[in-house]
């Protein structure tokens, strides 16, 4: 049987295919829903609390259930620079996220700073542009080597 580009592709498999998109896709997803729970947190109910409610989103409010979806969140964010990071092989954007995701996670919960908190989320924002950049650098080279 002839190898043809409907069997070639399939040979492949289709998570080594697409497993990178998921990876940029659901890492700069994640840092913007993450940057969304972190306003909850820091910002507090006074500025959040009608916008919430008008969406029917109150429950959101308590820091009994922001904890546990923060952590949701910024472990869903490292996966995705981890992700990344396999087709790259640059280890800055998840060191970044890393550092970020932990000064977020501690300056809100921990030992309470917002600007540092505020400073966690940015730099995970930052880590994921960093992310999709290191990628597009590894793919330009790629197709400036190939025949």
């Amino acid at each position: 049987m002839k190898k043809g580009a409907i069997q070639g592709a399939h040979e492949v498999g289709f998570w080594k295919r697409h497993l990178s998109k998921i990876g940029v896709a659901g890492s700069l997803f994640s840092s913007f829903v993450t940057s969304l729970f972190a306003a909850a947190c820091c910002l507090g109910p006074p500025a959040l609390l009608p916008i919430f409610s008008a969406i029917g989103l109150g429950f959101l409010i308590s820091d009994a259930v922001l904890q546990p979806m923060m952590i949701f969140f910024l472990l869903v964010s490292l996966f995705g620079l981890i992700l990344g990071m396999r087709r790259h092989r640059n280890p800055w954007a998840v060191s970044i996220g890393i550092l970020s995701a932990v000064t977020a996670y501690v300056f809100r919960f921990v030992s309470v700073n917002n600007l540092l908190a505020w400073l966690g989320i940015a730099g995970l924002v930052i880590a994921s542009q960093l992310n999709v950049l290191l990628r597009q650098r590894q793919l330009k080279a790629k197709l400036a080597f190939a025949p």
